[in-house]
């Protein structure tokens, strides 16, 4: 797969988690489905990103201070985050549990637990795209623009 269309199916997972974050936009019924939904192509991305995650945790001790470490521990943190908010959902859920049969009935603790996960894991996704945004440039084949000569900044 290119990089290319990797990149715009994290682009549309990304729109995805952003439409679905809050309810009041889009409807309960479309906030639930579409959170839903989001699951298969998250896991699509951990799979084709499986290889590069294994590589990096296996370097993860002998690199103290480099980028890649940092972009092991966002992504670590958006999996569990991911996953709480997720898990979280599906037990606040009232469009979802009922199409299934099952009546919800939201505690505080897990409406609370999905309101803080949710938050979080759109602060991590930022911060993923951040992380990687020299890979998203080389993918939308974005040059960098020509610096100017060092003569060019030293003032005469």
């Amino acid at each position: 797969m290119s990089a290319r269309t990797r990149l715009w199916l994290d682009i549309g997972m990304f729109a995805a988690l952003l439409a679905a974050y809050n309810p009041v936009w889009t409807g309960l019924p479309v906030h639930e489905w579409l959170s839903i939904a989001v699951i298969v192509p998250l896991l699509f991305h951990l799979i084709i990103n499986w290889e590069w995650t294994l590589r990096i945790t296996s370097t993860f001790l002998d690199r103290l201070f480099h980028a890649s470490r940092l972009n092991l521990v966002v992504d670590a943190l958006l999996f569990v985050s991911s996953v709480a908010v997720m898990l979280s959902g599906l037990m606040v859920s009232q469009v979802v549990a009922g199409a299934f049969g099952a009546a919800a009935t939201p505690t505080a603790i897990w409406v609370a637990m999905h309101a803080v996960t949710a938050d979080t894991t759109i602060v991590l996704l930022i911060a993923h795209f951040a992380l990687h945004a020299s890979w998203v440039t080389r993918a939308l084949g974005v040059r960098p623009a020509p610096s100017a000569p060092r003569e060019a900044l030293v003032d005469r």
